[in-house]
């Protein structure tokens, strides 16, 4: 017989109990001193030097008798450990000699002792058998294999398109702002695939090595789901694009909106633009012209004293000369090389290379990230930030900067103020006719038809002022205490600010009276503060 790990096998004596040891072979593993104790005491033997042992065990080469105790006990049969996996699909047993004179396990008992332990699924005979015609001890030996799950798979969508770009421009090494490749657009021809769902694959159940059943993990179904201009396939699995246009993901929806394309310039060839959709301009959009598009704005060449006006983005790879007449409107974001005597107005961001003599107006930021990064001139107006390398010139031409309130806010504030006061005004005109024409009758003088109808005009005016007046002070006094407590946004100088700028946080004014570098500016209390970066 020929055995590969170390055992131990009893030997029962008059005058007390020993132990023989196999040493390993052909490189097995050597006796576990532990697992040595515990076989001990399932045997019923309590007393012995376990050190001892040990120490003896440990020196063995060859075989050995060891004494373990002088309590005689009777006659061990063999005896099996059985351990499952944590998974409960493996069942492991290990076999102990008999004593010398004890009996072996049968197979009929080995199955017998799985079954004690509930072990019913997966059992091998054959490996059971092999075991009984040629015993190895000590060893784990699988005997028993459940059934195991196949896990199935979620639907999987695979889009074919970027699902996100980004109107940022790349900043380069040499610190200059490349705005060519900006990836906000990202085009597709009638006929191309858009997205591939592939669907789910259903698991298969398993089995235990105790016969219980063990279910997959449910999978997930999906669906494609997508807007106008796009084509399914019968099977469901695929959509395709109907038209030359922009392709978006909104959520886990595809949507292609069309694209007009001017070859050439926007001037009198083509007329003023109004679109629902993107429009994407290859040359110049020349002075007194006017884009309105739904979608995005994409436009290669200089705008001149045009009007653009944007449901989505405005992208220009040049810039603005706008001449004092320039106008650019866009719900998102505005990204372009330069600004230069315009209106430019964003609902979230405008990036520039730079900004002279403009009134810029974002929700969210302006940020002025070209290798000079300039911010000359004009009123520079944005709900949580603004940043530039430069903020002025050494001529202190003024430049005011307003961060800490959205500006629609300050708008609809300042609409108010107007407001207000002219219908105070108007008022106060009303009640001077009533006034007047009171006077006349109190003075017992017969009023004229054109007096009747004027006092009830009159009458009638005062009591709809009055009704605007009252809503309109009420949502002035909201903005107002929101201005006084909006504290929040900064203005961010990564190279100099120069006298002439002048800093509004809320309702805080900074002038900056002389040159600083590399500082930002923000509210404290009710100052302005300038900490460094």
């Amino acid at each position: 017989m020929k055995y590969t790990n170390s055992f131990f096998q009893l030997d029962i004596r008059e005058n007390g109990v020993y132990v023989h040891i196999y040493p390993a072979k052909e490189g097995g593993k050597k006796i576990v001193i532990q697992e040595f104790a515990e076989y001990l005491e399932k045997c019923g033997i309590h007393e012995y030097n376990l050190s001892q042992l040990n120490t003896a065990i440990e020196k063995a080469k060859e075989e050995v008798d060891l004494f373990v105790t002088s309590n005689v006990i009777s006659e061990v049969n063999e005896m099996a450990k059985v351990r499952v996996t944590d998974d409960k699909m493996m069942a492991i047993i290990r076999f102990y000699p008999p004593s010398k004179n004890g009996k072996y396990m049968t197979e009929k008992d080995i199955h017998n002792e799985l079954a004690r332990l509930n072990i019913t699924n997966g059992i091998s005979a054959k490996v059971i058998k092999a075991y009984t015609m040629g015993q190895q001890f000590c060893r784990d030996i699988p005997v028993a294999k459940g059934t195991p799950v196949v896990q199935g798979k979620d639907a999987q969508v695979i889009y074919k398109f970027e699902t996100s770009p980004t109107a940022k421009p790349k900043l380069l090494e040499d610190g200059s702002v490349d705005f060519h490749e900006l990836n906000l657009f990202t085009s597709v021809k009638a006929g191309d695939l858009l997205a591939e769902m592939i669907p789910e694959v259903q698991g298969t159940e398993g089995v235990d090595v105790y016969g219980n059943v063990v279910p997959p993990v449910r999978v997930k179904p999906k669906a494609l789901k997508h807007g106008r201009n796009i084509r399914m396939s019968e099977d469901k699995t695929k959509i395709y694009s109907e038209v030359d246009g922009d392709v978006k993901l909104e959520g886990d929806t595809v949507f292609v909106s069309d694209t007009y394309t001017v070859p050439a310039d926007v001037d009198t060839s083509t007329g003023d633009i109004h679109y629902n959709g993107n429009v994407y301009v290859a040359g110049n959009v020349r002075s007194g012209f006017t884009i309105e598009a739904t979608g995005d704005v994409e436009i290669n060449g200089v705008v001149e004293g045009a009007r653009i006006v944007s449901g989505g983005n405005i992208v220009m790879k040049r810039g603005v000369q706008g001449m004092g007449k320039g106008y650019l409107e866009a719900k998102h974001d505005i990204v372009t090389k330069f600004l230069e005597s315009c209106t430019v107005k964003a609902g979230n961001t405008i990036n520039t290379g730079s900004s002279l003599h403009s009134d810029l107006t974002a929700g969210d930021k302006v940020i002025v990230s070209g290798r000079k990064g300039f911010l000359i001139g004009g009123t520079i107006s944005a709900g949580k930030r603004i940043e530039a390398s430069v903020f002025g010139n050494k001529m202190n031409t003024t430049t005011t900067l307003k961060v800490g309130v959205e500006p629609e806010v300050m708008e609809r504030f300042k609409e108010l103020t107007t407001t207000i006061k002219e219908h105070q005004d108007e008022l106060l005109e009303h009640k001077q006719v009533l006034e007047t024409l009171k006077k006349k009758m109190a003075e017992g003088l017969k009023l004229l038809p054109n007096q009747m109808v004027m006092a009830k005009q009159s009458g009638e005016a005062i009591k709809t002022i009055n009704e605007a007046l009252e809503a309109e002070s009420s949502e002035y006094m909201l903005l107002k205490k929101l201005i006084e407590e909006n504290t929040g946004g900064k203005i961010v100088v990564n190279h100099t600010i120069f006298p002439g700028v002048c800093i509004c946080i809320s309702n805080r004014i900074h002038p900056i009276k002389d040159v600083r570098s590399r500082c930002q500016f923000r509210a404290d209390g009710a100052d302005v503060v300038s900490t460094p970066i």
